[in-house]
């Protein structure tokens, strides 16, 4: 995971070297490649892991009941999207783009919802080979 972010963080940065005013130079709170303090990066992994141990907490505890596998996803990450917000509160005091905020952001809602659905289906599958569904899924079993 570490990796990941390592080369998130790389992303992040060239994406935003193509952003600047129209003359090519930044303004004083624009945030430039690079210049993201440790403390910045340090809450934003902190918060990642936070959302993730959610997750992971969440899916300790679920049961699969039956329904569509795309709202139980959804029921099942809800509750931890407030721990994101610590992320688009320390890239706002950098002064990084608002929309390179939403894209880090969208990229880490779309990776727990993948893996959360991968989850899900297979519970599914489970449930539906055990004919009358007798014995409930758990996540992790």
């Amino acid at each position: 995971m570490h990796i990941r972010l390592s080369l998130t963080a790389g992303f992040v940065f060239i994406l935003a070297g193509c952003a600047g005013t129209p003359e090519g130079k930044p303004t004083d709170k624009q945030w430039q490649p690079t210049t993201l303090s440790d403390r910045t990066i340090k809450q934003a992994r902190q918060s990642s892991r936070d959302y993730f141990g959610c997750i992971q907490d969440q899916l300790a505890h679920y049961r699969y009941r039956g329904g569509d596998s795309r709202y139980e996803t959804e029921a099942l990450l809800k509750p931890c999207e407030k721990r994101l917000e610590p992320i688009r509160t320390a890239f706002a005091e950098e002064g990084v783009d608002p929309r390179i905020t939403r894209r880090y952001l969208k990229r880490k809602r779309t990776q727990a919802a993948r893996h959360v659905l991968r989850l899900i289906m297979a519970m599914e599958a489970q449930y539906k080979t055990n004919g009358d569904g007798h014995e409930s899924a758990q996540a992790g079993g």
